[in-house]
C-alpha cells in the first residue's frame, strides 16, 4: 500500500462517537468480514475492499437524507459523477452565552516512525450540550499565529504546535476560532486516522485519506480542503450518533482513548453523550454545522462523504483533475513504501535485542507503537502478526528493566484495539518471556 505524505485526517477522531462505531459493526458489517480475535493466526479472515451500500430495509439517515432528497445535489451530479450542494447562507447562530465544551482535534505530520508535532490538520468540535448543538470549526494550517518565530512567515498554527507545545496551540487555536476557551484536545497520526476510518465501514482508508487530503482536486485550495474534512466529521456523526447507545460503548470509549493520545478521560466523554442525547441530538441535518476560521467569501462545496460509493466518485473526480493538470496534488505521496516490509524489517532487526538491550528496543518501537503503524497494513492476516510480535517485543523489554506496568499498558491498548475492531473481548494471553 502506498503511503500518504502527510497526515491531514485527524478530523476523525471524534472520540464520544467510538460507541457509534461498534454499533455499526454488529448491526451492519457482514459476519463474514469479522476479525478473528483468537490469537491462532490461520483464523483470521483477510478483508477484501468492498463497496459500501446502504441496505434497502434501514431507513436512511440525517447525512443521507440531506444529499438524497435534495434537488440542487442531483443537478450538480451526473452520471457517475460525484455531486455536491453549496452550503446555505443561513447557518444556525449559537448564542454567544451557551456553555460550550471545546475540543480540539489535531491531526499531526508524523510519518512511520518518525515524530512530528507540526499540526497539519486542525478542528475545533465546539459542543453546545444543553441546545444539543454542535459547530466544528475548521482551520487551515498555515493561518497566521504566534509561534515565536523570527521569521515571520514560519507564525502559522501548523508551527505553534511544532514549537511552543499543545498549550500554547490550544490558546491560539481558540482565538482563531472565536468559540471561547479550548481546554480539551485530541491528537493523532496517519495510522490512527487510517483505522478510525475503518471502524466507520469505509474500507478503502487509503482513497478516503487522498479525497480528504485533496487540495486542488475539489476546488478552493486549503479553505476548501479543511472544509471538506469538517464536512467529513459532520456527516459520520449524523450517520452513526443514533446508534451510540449499547452495552459496548464504554469499551469503545476506553479503546478510542487507548488509541490516540488526549486529556479527555472516560467519564467526560460518557457525559458528553449523555447531554447530547437528553437534548435530542440529532434533531435534524442543522444541528451540526461547519464552519471555516478566518472567513472568507468562498462559498463552499458541501460533497457526500457518506459511503465508499461516494468516496470513489471523488477519487475519479480528483484523478481526472491531476490528468488534466499533468500533476499529482498534495494528497499523492511522491514515494511508496510497502508498510508490511518495513515494519517487519525494524522487528527483525530488534528480535535479539529483547534479552540484552531492552532500552534499545523501548526507544525504537516506541514511535511505531505510539502510531498504531500496523493501521498501514491492509493485510489484517500481517496486520495482527505484527500487532502482536511488536507487543510481545515491548512487553519483554518493560519486564527486563523493571517496569512491569508499563507491560500491563501495552497488553491493555492491544486488547482494547481487538475489542474496538471485532466487538468482542480478547482471550487472557501471557506474554512471551525473552
Amino acid at each position: 500500500m502506498n503511503l500518504v505524505k502527510r497526515t491531514g485526517i485527524v478530523l476523525l477522531v471524534l472520540v464520544f462517537f467510538f460507541s457509534a462505531w461498534m454499533a455499526y459493526h454488529l448491526l451492519e458489517q457482514p459476519k463474514t468480514q469479522e476479525i478473528s480475535t483468537v490469537p491462532a493466526i490461520d483464523s483470521i479472515a483477510t478483508k477484501q475492499d468492498t463497496v459500501e451500500t446502504n441496505p434497502n430495509e434501514e431507513e436512511l439517515s440525517v447525512a443521507e437524507n440531506e444529499f438524497l432528497k435534495d434537488s440542487t445535489f442531483l443537478q450538480h451530479m451526473s452520471d457517475g459523477e460525484a455531486g455536491f450542494l453549496y452550503q446555505k447562507d443561513t447557518l444556525k447562530k449559537i448564542p454567544a452565552s451557551a456553555r460550550r465544551i471545546n475540543i480540539a482535534i489535531i491531526g499531526v505530520d508524523a510519518r512511520m516512525g518518525t515524530v512530528s508535532r507540526r499540526a497539519d490538520a486542525n478542528h475545533i468540535l465546539s459542543i453546545v450540550p444543553d441546545s444539543g448543538y454542535i459547530e466544528i470549526i475548521s482551520i487551515p494550517r498555515d493561518t497566521p499565529a504566534d509561534a515565536g518565530m523570527k521569521d515571520s512567515t514560519q507564525n502559522k498554527l501548523t508551527i505553534v504546535h511544532a514549537m511552543k507545545g499543545t498549550k500554547a496551540y490550544l490558546r491560539e487555536a481558540g482565538k482563531i476560532a472565536k468559540v471561547g476557551p479550548v481546554k480539551y484536545w485530541i491528537q493523532l497520526g496517519f495510522s490512527q486516522a487510517m483505522g478510525i476510518i475503518e471502524l466507520l465501514g469505509q474500507r478503502d482508508s487509503k482513497s478516503t485519506l487522498q479525497v480528504l487530503r485533496s487540495r486542488k482536486g475539489l476546488g478552493g485550495d486549503d479553505y476548501q480542503r479543511c472544509f471538506n474534512q469538517g464536512q467529513y466529521i459532520r456527516q459520520m456523526i449524523l450517520r452513526h450518533f443514533s446508534k451510540a447507545d449499547g452495552l459496548m460503548g464504554e469499551v469503545l470509549i476506553r479503546g478510542g482513548l487507548a488509541f490516540m493520545n488526549s486529556n479527555l478521560s472516560v467519564e467526560g466523554i460518557k457525559g458528553i453523550v449523555y447531554d447530547l442525547n437528553k437534548a435530542g441530538f440529532p434533531k435534524d441535518a442543522s444541528s451540526i454545522i461547519v464552519r471555516v476560521r478566518p472567513e472568507t467569501g468562498i462559498k463552499y462545496k458541501v460533497y457526500n462523504f457518506n459511503d465508499s460509493a461516494s468516496i470513489k466518485q471523488l477519487k475519479s473526480k480528483i484523478e481526472r483533475f491531476n490528468a488534466f493538470m499533468a500533476k499529482k496534488d498534495s494528497s499523492y505521496a511522491k514515494k511508496s513504501i510497502d508498510p508490511a516490509g518495513k515494519l517487519n524489517r525494524v522487528l527483525n532487526a530488534l528480535a535479539a535485542d529483547t534479552a540484552q538491550k531492552p532500552k534499545k528496543v523501548l526507544e525504537q518501537l516506541h514511535p511505531y507503537f505510539d502510531q498504531h503503524a500496523w493501521m498501514q497494513v491492509r493485510n489484517e492476516k500481517e496486520r495482527f502478526i505484527i500487532r502482536q510480535r511488536m507487543g510481545d517485543y515491548l512487553i519483554a523489554s518493560f519486564n527486563k528493566i523493571g517496569k512491569p506496568e508499563n507491560a500491563k499498558w501495552v497488553q491493555y491498548v492491544i486488547d482494547t484495539e481487538i475489542e474496538m475492531f471485532s466487538g468482542k473481548t480478547p482471550p487472557k494471553t501471557q506474554s512471551k518471556k525473552r
